[in-house]
C-alpha cells in the first residue's frame, strides 16, 4: 500500500468515525434539563467514546494497511477464526474458574490458590490479543461479501465499510419515568463498574429524581468502528457485527439521524437492525462456517420411557403478559402496585430459569425497542413491547419487501412511525 493511498484510507475512516461517533455521543450530552439532572450523578462514571474511537481508528488503519487476509487462503482464514474462538473460550473458562475461587469462603488464600490459573490466563490472553486483529479483518471481509451479495453495496463497496473491534463494552444507564414506560435517557458508563457501584448508582438516581433506573450490559455499540463484546460464539458474533453495521448504515440516513427523537423511531431503528442481524448471520454461517448451522431434526420420535407432556415455559408470552398488565396499572395511576407486580413477576421468571436482576419501567423501556419476529403461536404478541404496534409494523414492511436491500433502503429514509404506516397502507 503506497503512502498516498494509506493516508486517503485513514482520512476516510477518521471522517466516518467522527461523523458516526458524534451521533452516538450526542445522546450523552443532550442539554435538556431532565438528562442533565441524571448526568449530575452519572458523569463521573461515563464512558470516553472519543478516546476509544480514535484508538480504534488507529488500530483499524494498521490492520487494513497490512491486509493480512489477502495472504491467506480461505481455508486458512477459517482456521484463524476457529483458533481465535477456541482461545477466547479458554479465556472465558479460566476467568469463571478464577471467579469461583475468589467467591469460595472456604478458600483462605484465593490469590495463591488461583495463581496457576492466573498465569495460564495471561498466556492465553496474549494469544487472543495476537489473533484478534487478523480475525477481525477476516470477519469484516466475510460480512462485507454477504452484504454485497445482498446488493447493499455501491460498485462493490459496502458503505460504510464494515469495521468492528472487540472490546469491553460500556454499560447502559437507562432512565424511565415511573408513571409510564418511556426511555428518557440512555447513557454509556464505564465497563469496569462493579455490581455494588451499579446498584448504588441506580438507587441514588431513582431516589433523588423519582424515576425508574437500570444499568445493564449490552452486546455492541454503533460507534465507528463498531464496538463488539468479545465472544467465543461465532453465530452471536456475526449477528452483532451485522446489527451494529446496520446502525452505521442508518446513521448516514434520516432514520438513524432521528434515532433519539422519540421512542417510535428508536424502535424502528432497533427492529430494522435486528431483522438484518437475523437474516445475515445465517447467510454468513452457511457460507463460511456451515458446521455451526443448527442440525435438522431426525424426525424420529422415541417411544421408550415416554414422559407426559410438560408445558414449555414461553418467555415471550409471559413477558407480553407482564408488560400488558404493567401498562394497565400505570395507566390507572397505580404506580406502587405496578412496581410490586413487576417484582412478583421477576420472581416468577427466576423460578422458571430466567434471571433478571431488576424488572422495572426502565427494563421495559430498554428491551421493548428490540422486537423479534411476532410469533404466530402467540397471535403476534411481541414480548417486552407488549401491544406497541411499531415493531410489528417494521416486520410487516420487511415481509412485504422484495429483497433485504429493498427493505433497508425504504425504511432508512423514513422519519416517523406515520411514514411507515403510510408505506404499509399503500402496499
Amino acid at each position: 500500500m503506497n503512502i498516498k493511498h494509506a493516508l486517503r484510507q485513514l482520512g476516510i475512516i477518521l471522517f466516518l468515525a467522527i461523523t458516526l461517533a458524534t451521533t452516538v455521543t450526542q445522546s450523552a450530552v443532550d442539554m435538556n434539563s431532565a438528562l442533565e439532572q441524571v448526568r449530575a450523578f452519572s458523569r463521573p462514571f461515563e464512558f470516553d467514546f472519543w478516546g476509544w474511537t480514535f484508538e480504534a481508528v488507529w488500530h483499524k488503519f494498521q490492520q487494513e494497511s497490512v491486509n493480512l487476509p489477502a495472504y491467506l487462503a480461505p481455508e486458512n482464514q477459517k482456521q484463524v477464526i476457529l483458533a481465535y474462538l477456541d482461545q477466547t473460550r479458554q479465556v472465558q473458562t479460566l476467568e469463571s474458574a478464577i471467579q469461583l475461587i475468589f467467591s469460595n469462603p472456604d478458600i483462605p488464600d484465593p490469590e495463591r490458590e488461583s495463581a496457576p490459573l492466573q498465569r495460564q490466563l495471561r498466556e492465553i490472553n496474549t494469544n487472543v490479543e495476537n489473533l484478534q486483529p487478523i480475525a477481525e479483518s477476516i470477519l469484516q471481509r466475510q460480512v462485507s461479501q454477504i452484504l454485497a451479495d445482498e446488493n447493499l453495496s455501491v460498485l462493490g463497496q459496502v458503505l460504510p465499510p464494515v469495521l468492528f473491534q472487540s472490546s469491553p463494552l460500556p454499560k447502559a444507564l437507562i432512565v424511565s419515568p415511573r408513571d409510564v414506560i418511556r426511555q428518557d435517557a440512555n447513557l454509556s458508563l464505564n465497563p469496569e463498574l462493579q455490581l455494588d457501584e451499579i446498584i448504588t448508582t441506580e438507587l441514588v438516581i431513582a431516589d433523588n429524581l423519582n424515576v425508574s433506573t437500570l444499568i445493564t450490559n449490552i452486546g455492541g455499540v454503533g460507534t465507528y468502528p463498531t464496538m463488539i463484546n468479545r465472544t467465543s460464539d461465532i453465530t452471536w458474533l456475526t449477528g452483532v457485527v451485522s446489527h451494529e453495521w446496520t446502525h452505521n448504515f442508518l446513521t448516514l440516513r434520516p432514520l438513524g439521524w432521528n434515532y433519539n427523537t422519540n421512542n417510535d423511531l428508536r424502535t424502528m431503528n432497533e427492529t430494522a437492525a435486528s431483522i438484518i442481524e437475523e437474516e445475515l448471520k445465517w447467510k454468513i454461517i452457511e457460507r463460511y462456517y456451515p458446521q455451526f448451522l443448527p442440525q435438522p431434526s431426525s424426525g424420529q420420535v422415541s417411544t421408550e420411557n415416554e414422559q407426559p407432556d410438560i408445558p414449555v415455559f414461553n418467555f415471550d408470552f409471559e413477558m407480553y403478559v407482564t408488560r400488558t398488565r404493567t401498562d394497565e396499572l400505570l395507566a390507572a395511576g397505580d404506580i406502587a402496585q405496578a412496581e410490586a407486580y413487576m417484582e412478583e413477576r421477576r420472581t416468577f421468571f427466576y423460578q422458571n430459569g430466567y434471571v433478571i436482576r431488576r424488572l422495572n419501567q426502565a427494563w421495559f423501556a430498554f428491551h421493548s425497542a428490540y422486537v423479534n419476529a411476532p410469533s404466530t403461536g402467540n397471535e403476534g404478541q411481541t414480548g417486552a413491547a407488549g401491544t406497541d404496534p411499531v415493531g410489528p409494523a417494521v416486520w410487516q414492511l420487511y415481509e412485504r419487501s422484495a429483497t433485504l436491500a429493498n427493505f433497508l433502503n425504504r425504511i432508512s429514509w423514513m422519519t416517523s412511525f406515520a411514514s411507515l404506516q403510510e408505506a404499509l397502507k399503500n402496499e
